[in-house]
This record gives structure tokens, sequence and C-alpha cells, in this order.
């Protein structure tokens, strides 16, 4: 997670400063670093020793990153992006819910960050409608975040 949380905070001093395409590359890095562990934990074997917060923590950080991504992409007014960005993440998150929901010990995680990049996902079209109908900028939904 040391990689992931590097990517992190790279991109987030990217899109601090305005360096767009430098953010994109940097949460694309950091969804890169965290997707094996999460996709491991989901599917193949969550070890039985680990609590359910830390079970969760592939979740929390895949999440975070599909979501910096996704505001990136809405900083840009790249609605296309943003929606099919956190379209990805839903249909991850609801695979695995599919699958494992009732034993996994990150499913309460998963349920909440489905909930959350959902929620995104709405904003994202209406500013996408919004700003198709009417050629002005929509502000964007949140600054990145970062897990500490």
């Amino acid at each position: 997670m040391e990689q992931w949380q590097h990517w992190m905070t790279l991109g987030n001093q990217a899109y601090a400063s305005q360096q767009l395409a430098l953010a994109q590359r940097c949460y694309r890095q950091a969804l890169f670093e965290v997707w094996p562990i999460w996709y491991h934990c989901a599917f193949v074997d969550c070890p039985a020793e680990l609590t359910a917060e830390e079970a969760s923590l592939p979740t929390l950080c895949l999440s975070i990153a599909i979501l910096n991504l996704a505001q990136t992409y809405s900083q840009q007014q790249r609605w296309r992006l943003c929606r099919s960005t956190l379209k990805q993440g839903l249909h991850w998150f609801e695979k695995m819910l599919d699958q494992q929901a009732a034993t996994h010990p990150a499913s309460l995680a998963v349920l909440q960050q489905s909930a959350r990049l959902r929620a995104e996902y709405q904003l994202c079209h209406l500013a996408a409608s919004e700003t198709g109908s009417s050629g002005q900028t929509v502000p964007a939904q949140q600054s990145p975040q970062l897990l500490h």
C-alpha cells in the first residue's frame, strides 16, 4: 500500500497545482498498484486472520483512487471518462458483492464504497447534463481524497 500512497500523494499534489494530466497518470498508477491486492482479497483469498478493518483497506484505497481519477476528469469536463471510470468501479464492487456478500469481511466497506461511487456517478451525470445544455462550467464536486 506504500506505492499506492506514493502515487496518490503525487496525484493530489498535481491536482492541487492544476496539472491534471499528471494527476490522471498518478491516479491511474495508484489504481494499478491497488487493483491486484483488492482483487486477490475480494475474489481469491482474504486471509482469515485479517480484521474487517484490515480486509477493508484495499476497498477503501481502490475507491479513493477511482473517485480521484473521476474527479480529475470532471474538473476537465470529460464527462464520458468520469462516468465510465465510476461505472467500472461500481461493476467491480457489485460483482464482489454478488459472489461474496454474506461471508466476506470487507462486504460492508464494499457496500459503502459502492454507494459513494453511485452518488458520484449521479453527480457526474447531472453535471454533464447541465454543462451540455448551458455551455457553462459546473463547479467541481469535491477535492481529491487521501487515506491517512
